[in-house]
C-alpha cells in the first residue's frame, strides 16, 4: 500500500508542463503518462517505488521503441538530463527485455520481429517496428515486379540472386567481421554488409515478400539457405555473393567443422534457432571485449528464448 499511495503522489504531484508532445493527435495522452512515470522514476530515491515505476515505464511505451524518444520529450531540461545520462540504456535493455517475453509468452515472435529486437541493442535509437518493415518491403518490391511473370524455378532463383547479391551487392564483411553491426539487421540493410546468418536473414525476409521458398540451414560454422520446391533443391551462400552450394560442398563445412556429414543438418531451421545463433554471436563478441553490460543483457535476452523452446 505505502508503494502504491507513494507512487500515486508522486503522479499528482506533477505539472502538466513536465511533458510536452510529440505530436498533436492520439498520442499525446500516451506521450504525456510516459512522461509522468519518467519524471516520477527521476525524482524518486527508493527502491521499491524505482522498481513499480520501471515495470510501468516498460508497459506504457510502444513495443519496440526506444525510451529516449520519449526523454527527448520531457520539458524539464533537469530532469531530460538525468534520465539521458544516467537511465536512457537502462531503460532500453529493461524494456527490450520485456517486449521479448511477452512476444515469447504470446508465441507471435516471428523471425522478423526477433532480429528486429536484436537490432534494437545497436546504436540507432529512432528504429521502429514499422520502418524497419517499410524498409525490407522497398527492398524487395522491385524483385516482386521482376517475378511476375516468371514461372521457371530456377529462373526465379536466378534472378533473386541477381538483384540481391549483385545488383543491391549484399555481401560478407570480411574486413571486419566481429563488428557487432553485422548482427543488426538494420545496419546490414544500410551498409550492405553482414556476416552470414544476417545476410541470410535478409535473404530469407526479402525471399518471403516475394513469394520464393527459402528457408534457413544452420550449417556449423557457416549459415546459409536453401531453395526448396518439389522440382528444385538448392543451396545457396548469401556471405559469397549468393554462390551456389551442392550437398557435397556443404558437408565440406562440416568435416572442416570436424563434424561426420549428415544430411539432417542440411534441414530447415526454425526462428528460435536463427536468433540463438545471433545471440551467441553477439554474446561472444560482447564478452571478448569485456563490454558485461551487454553481455549480461544479451544473456538475459538468450534465456528468454530458451524458457519458451526446446534446446538446441
Amino acid at each position: 500500500m505505502f508503494i502504491r499511495s507513494a507512487l500515486l503522489y508522486l503522479l499528482s504531484t506533477l505539472s502538466i508542463h513536465t511533458w510536452k508532445p510529440l505530436m498533436e493527435n492520439d498520442s499525446h495522452a500516451k506521450t504525456r503518462e510516459i512522461g509522468l512515470l519518467l519524471t516520477c522514476f527521476a525524482e524518486s530515491r527508493e527502491a521499491e517505488p524505482r522498481k513499480v515505476l520501471l515495470d510501468h515505464i516498460v508497459q506504457a511505451i510502444p513495443f519496440g521503441t526506444h525510451p529516449q524518444l520519449f526523454i527527448d520529450a520531457l520539458i524539464d531540461p533537469a530532469v531530460r538530463l538525468t534520465m539521458r545520462e544516467l537511465h536512457g540504456e537502462l531503460l532500453n535493455r529493461r524494456k527490450l527485455a520485456y517486449d521479448l517475453n511477452r512476444s515469447m509468452e504470446s508465441g507471435s515472435l516471428d523471425l522478423e520481429t526477433g532480429v528486429f529486437l536484436i537490432s534494437r541493442l545497436g546504436p540507432d535509437r529512432d528504429l521502429s517496428l514499422e520502418d524497419f518493415r517499410s524498409s525490407l518491403d522497398e527492398l524487395a518490391e522491385p524483385l516482386i515486379r521482376r517475378l511476375q511473370d516468371v514461372t521457371d524455378p530456377m529462373d526465379r532463383i536466378d534472378l533473386f540472386r541477381e538483384y540481391l547479391f549483385r545488383e543491391k551487392a549484399f555481401r560478407g564483411n570480411t574486413e571486419d567481421y566481429y563488428d557487432p553491426e553485422n548482427s543488426y539487421l538494420t545496419s546490414v540493410i544500410k551498409s550492405g554488409k553482414g556476416i552470414p546468418v544476417s545476410l541470410s536473414v535478409l535473404a530469407i525476409l526479402v525471399a518471403r515478400r516475394a513469394g520464393l521458398p527459402v528457408e534457413g540451414v544452420n550449417l556449423p560454422g557457416h549459415f546459409i539457405i536453401k531453395y526448396d520446391t518439389p522440382d528444385l533443391k538448392l543451396f545457396l551462400d548469401p556471405f559469397n555473393e549468393g554462390n551456389y552450394l551442392t550437398e557435397e560442398e556443404c558437408f565440406h563445412f562440416l568435416i572442416r567443422q570436424g563434424i561426420q556429414p549428415d544430411s539432417s543438418y542440411l534441414g530447415s531451421t526454425s526462428t528460435a534457432t536463427i536468433l540463438k545463433r545471433m545471440y551467441r554471436n553477439l554474446i561472444n563478441y560482447f564478452s571478448s571485449t569485456k563490454n558485461r553490460t551487454l553481455e549480461k543483457t544479451l544473456r538475459e535476452h538468450f534465456a528468454i528464448l530458451e524458457k519458451y523452446t526446446t534446446s538446441l
